[in-house]
């Protein structure tokens, strides 16, 4: 095979009997190019449209441009001269072909080069044999005489989730020094607070160019109750979530503010305050749903709603829903245990903080990766009137382990006389602990390992990050799960961003058929992208579907596309050939191509004379 590389090159001419206009149409339709691209490839200037291809693929784009009426030529691309010694020094980067000055990293698409080299060395090992692949490589790789700490941070790069965990205590740990310790020291911060803000607004305004009330926008919030940040939009509504709050609110307004607190405490709080046989286990249930006060209600409220959304989207309502109850029955036994156990008498809780807190140990779990956003109110009293925030953004884990050690603090506390609050810490520590339990017994730790990987790798797809480390997360969550089409199709933007590559085209299709089965729209949005990239069809049933979707949604030139490439491709199955052929004519027809129209139709009728479509055919045919 010829490892000879070839590029494509235009000098804005154009074919004959094409007209400007009508190529600059057909060259935005196809490449998506904006005016001022259009305009710099008709200037006359000679133009490398795209470089760094092999033959075949360099002549398979030539003949797609080719019909929007532009003239191009396939070059090859000789090696480059050295620089001159008056010339910086250049180098080419490995990844994305992109010439630049000598640098540690590429200027264009972020990996570090000795990393990015160091990887292909060791890929080039795995495959000859020499070192162990990555599923059965382990710290025992390192030198007999590695120091101890060598064989920590060895660890810990081979085990990126712990690491990640590790982190998030750290943070806790000095999150509580600071408090106890140099709590002088943190209250001299607050009341300088404003002046190093305001100070770090024109800081961040005048390096950035951008305005200081859109730089003071970024960091403050009207939310007076922590949310989950970036949460990535998933299908459906979290419509368990939403029941409870409005089972929650109704029970309080129309039941709780209109009968006797006696009838409450006598019965659905646990340990009802009269128990018997019948209404102990039923007020494991009822007490979850009752609150002291309107304060009570709605401050749980906006935790339920803060974290219920994000787990349910994941994990689904039916299994939301169990482990929101089952939480809230831990909540309540542990609670009546240890304040029996401490001081011999029943405990008459009620509240859904206990279950809430069955869905932060879940979020703790299914959603660690994720950051959190902790308002900091920011004028004081003045916050009651005007309730502005500060966004202090921190990792959940860091949040809800924070949590988890003020309760075990006031859980004790109680118990030891020291603290003599209503609160039911212990009933918060068990609804906690049960979530977390939930969560380990039923993997949902796994999941969120591979979604944290994806979402690294979507993000330096998306904001210009670290590509290849974006990559190396993306692979290691496709390890996880095989079958995850959005991976599968996030690695092929990644590894098609600069140049087609058999691997990326390979997954385009591969994650195109699995969405085939439910999720056409998304599969339609991603052809587009693949075809401007790689200029072919897909798999011929996934094909056939998204032209078909093409044409419900009235997009008849991208459907028209579609049936013409199944219509042309003699390898297409022969019941979905003669279905796109007739199909390809139609299309041809309301996007005005008569002539293209014709040709099918009359194609159609040679190539499936028994067909039922042939009269219609050739009904078309005589109309023209």
């Amino acid at each position: 095979m010829s490892n000879k590389l070839f590029r494509i090159v235009c000098k804005g001419e154009l074919s004959y009997g094409f007209e400007v206009e009508e190529t600059r149409a057909n060259l935005k339709r196809l490449c998506k190019y904006d005016d001022a691209i259009l305009d710099k490839l008709l200037s006359g200037q000679q133009i490398t449209i795209k470089s760094k291809l092999d033959l075949e693929t360099a002549q398979r784009y030539k003949a797609a441009l080719d019909k929007t009426g532009i003239v191009t030529t396939v070059e090859e691309v000789l090696p480059s001269k050295p620089a001159s010694p008056a010339e910086p020094e250049m180098i080419e980067c490995p990844k994305c072909s992109q010439r630049q000055p000598q640098g540690l990293a590429c200027m264009n698409c972020g990996i570090v080069f000795a990393k990015y080299a160091q990887a292909q060395k060791r890929k080039e090992a795995i495959a000859r044999g020499e070192l162990p692949t990555d599923e059965t490589s382990s710290g025992s790789a390192l030198p007999a005489d590695a120091s101890r700490m060598d064989r920590v941070f060895h660890y810990f790069s081979e085990h990126q989730e712990q690491a990640f965990i590790l982190k998030a205590f750290l943070v806790i740990s000095g999150i509580i020094f600071v408090t106890n310790y140099l709590s002088g020291l943190l209250v001299l911060f607050i009341l300088l607070f404003p002046v190093l803000f305001l100070f770090y607004v024109k800081l961040e305004a005048a390096s950035t160019g951008q305005s200081a009330t859109a730089v003071l926008a970024q960091h403050i919030t009207f939310m007076p109750v922590m949310y989950s940040e970036g949460e990535r939009k998933k299908e459906g509504v979290a419509w368990v979530t939403y029941s409870l709050i409005l089972i929650n609110v109704l029970v309080f307004y129309c039941f709780e503010l209109r009968v006797n607190p006696e009838i409450i405490f006598n019965n659905l709080v646990f340990i009802p305050v009269e128990p018997n046989i019948v209404n102990v286990p039923i007020s494991l249930l009822t007490s979850m749903f009752l609150h002291a006060g309107g304060g009570h209600l709605w401050g749980n409220m906006l935790f339920l709603w803060t974290l219920g959304v994000v787990v349910e989207k994941r994990i689904g309502g039916k299994k939301f829903l169990l482990f929101y109850l089952l939480a809230g029955v831990s909540a309540s036994i542990l609670s009546a245990v240890v304040y029996f156990i401490a001081f011999r008498e029943p405990v008459h809780g009620l509240g859904a903080s206990g279950a809430i807190a069955g869905a932060m140990g879940l979020f703790a779990i299914r959603c660690y990766f994720k950051s959190m956003v902790f308002p900091l109110p920011i004028l004081g009293i003045f916050s009651l009137i005007l309730p502005v925030s500060l966004k202090v953004r921190l990792n959940s884990l860091v949040i809800i382990g924070l949590f988890f050690l003020a309760d075990l603090h006031g859980g004790i506390g109680q118990v030891a006389g020291q603290n003599s609050s209503n609160v039911g810490h212990w009933a918060h520590l068990g609804g906690m602990i049960c979530g977390i339990i939930l969560g380990i017994m039923f993997n949902l730790g796994e999941e969120a390992v591979e979604e944290r990987h994806m979402e690294i790798g979507s993000q330096a797809l998306s904001k210009g990050g670290d590509l290849y480390k974006g990559e190396e997360s993306l692979r290691l969550a496709l390890k996880k799960n095989p079958n995850n089409a959005e991976v599968m199709i996030l690695l092929a933007k990644m590894l098609s961003k600069f140049q087609p590559t058999a691997e990326g085209a390979d997954l385009y299709r591969k994650g195109m058929d699995i969405l085939a089965v439910n999720r056409l729209k998304d599969v339609a949005a991603t052809f587009k992208e693949y075809y401007e990239r790689y200029l072919t069809g897909c798999n011929p049933e996934t094909l056939f579907k998204v032209a078909g979707y093409y044409h419900q949604q009235k997009d008849h030139e991208w459907a028209a596309k579609c049936f013409e490439l199944l219509s042309d491709d003699e390898a297409t199955p022969s019941n979905i050939r003669e279905k796109a052929m007739f199909q390809c004519a139609r299309q041809m027809e309301f996007v005005g191509k008569i002539d293209l129209a014709l040709h099918y139709y009359r194609q159609f009728v040679d190539k499936f004379p028994d067909s039922v479509f042939k009269p219609k055919a050739l009904s078309r045919i005589e109309s023209f």
